[in-house]
């Protein structure tokens, strides 16, 4: 009886794990639609909503500007030809939210062996308010994020080379959802390189680093279209580091805190110039500028806590973001599944550089992609420390560390 007893304990101990995040989640979920509703923004009024109702209506897309949100104004466009309100959206958003905090902590399990160390990455997935509140906002982050954590739970969980091609659709999609979207890509590709690298001859090392020299000339190239429609460079010249304080409300009159002061002698580059060199050419005319406007910013959304934040935000930050960079760094010692972590910090620091080389938005919308690979991460650093002092239960196989 007794055996039987303690197999069933276990059980729902194993199930709890499981089960109290979901429960934390639906418990957000409830508490930010009573408190704000289905938020529709300025970009969907007037960037979204318009170029949905053309696909619709004629099944026309626009080649400008707005073509690189393709995938999210398409999903978006299906519920409008269906007849359906913008709260079917949202509801389709919600349920991905679960999806992708169910794949965050199968993830975890896979790549620590932990159940603890999986229910600690969920439960902070699950309780992040910078996460979860844009599944009711009629904007791109939601999709976005799930998406993203999708695409790479397929190179983390799905092994099979039939599977990973079934998903390049996915992937496609997720690349036409936000510009940014080509992350992704580029993690899945570390991803595959760290895993060749394993493997690989000398001779062979040295093939695949001229091919990704080749790749990353095409990847200039494809950077030089994104950024086309994007006023980069007049960002730079206000000396803004969060988007709109030039005129915002947000900066008090005569703060700094989020601008810098040009300097007299700032040269700015021909206006005609195509997006990549008009980059290069303001770094070469005001190097230094040029680098403590991108610290800064990259410092400022790495920081995450704003004044404006509430009180109880900012803590909330504190305490589970901020211990989770440092136990992220613990994470790269960790050799097995050294490809998965490598593609988690690619995300990671890409999206930092978007933000350094662009310009950080004011609700740090921004941040929402990277935090689930930032609490993964954390739980891969908690195992590496930790994991001989997990109680013998946490192992799902025994003999995996």
């Amino acid at each position: 009886m007794a055996p039987k007893l303690s197999s069933r304990l276990s059980a729902w101990r194993n199930m709890g794990l499981v089960a109290l995040p979901v429960v934390v989640w639906f418990l957000l979920q409830w508490f930010l639609y009573r408190r704000s509703g289905i938020q529709i923004p300025a970009d969907a009024i007037f960037r979204y909503i318009p170029y949905a109702q053309e696909i619709a209506q004629n099944f026309h897309y626009d080649l400008g500007q707005d073509i690189r949100y393709a995938g999210y104004t398409s999903v978006m466009a299906l519920f409008m030809k269906a007849g359906l309100p913008f709260g079917y959206l949202v509801g389709f958003q919600v349920l991905l939210s679960l999806v992708a905090l169910f794949l965050v902590q199968r993830m975890v399990v896979v790549l620590t062996n932990s159940r603890l160390c999986a229910f600690a990455a969920a439960l902070l997935a699950a309780s992040s308010q910078d996460i979860q509140q844009w599944n009711f906002y009629l904007l791109t982050e939601s999709l976005f994020t799930s998406t993203l954590v999708c695409c790479v739970a397929v190179l983390v969980l799905c092994k099979t080379r039939k599977m990973r091609l079934l998903s390049l659709p996915l992937w496609l999609f997720l690349c036409l959802v936000r510009p940014n979207g080509f992350i992704a890509v580029a993690a899945a590709a570390v991803y595959y390189l760290a895993e060749y690298l394993e493997r690989a001859s000398p001779q062979d090392r040295r093939r695949m680093f001229w091919a990704v020299g080749g790749v990353g000339v095409l990847f200039l190239l494809l950077l030089n279209q994104l950024l086309g429609p994007f006023t980069l460079v007049e960002t730079y010249a206000r000396g803004e580091i969060i988007y709109g304080t030039a005129y915002s409300s947000l900066t008090p009159p005569g703060s700094t805190m989020y601008r810098l002061v040009p300097p007299s002698t700032l040269q700015m580059p021909p206006a005609d110039a195509p997006a990549v060199e008009k980059l290069a050419l303001f770094f070469w005319y005001n190097p230094v500028y040029f680098l403590k406007l991108a610290f800064v910013k990259g410092a400022v959304f790495l920081a995450f806590a704003k004044p404006y934040f509430s009180k109880a935000h900012n803590v909330f930050i504190f305490f589970t973001v901020y211990p989770c960079y440092l136990l992220s760094g613990w994470a790269l010692r960790r050799k097995r599944n050294a490809p998965a972590i490598l593609a988690f910090f690619t995300i990671i620091g890409l999206q930092t550089l978007m933000v350094m080389f662009t310009v950080e938005d004011w609700d740090c919308r921004f941040m929402a992609p990277i935090l689930p690979f930032i609490f993964m991460l954390a739980a891969v650093g908690v195992k590496q420390i930790w994991g001989h002092r997990l109680p013998a239960w946490d192992k799902i196989h025994p003999k995996i560390d």
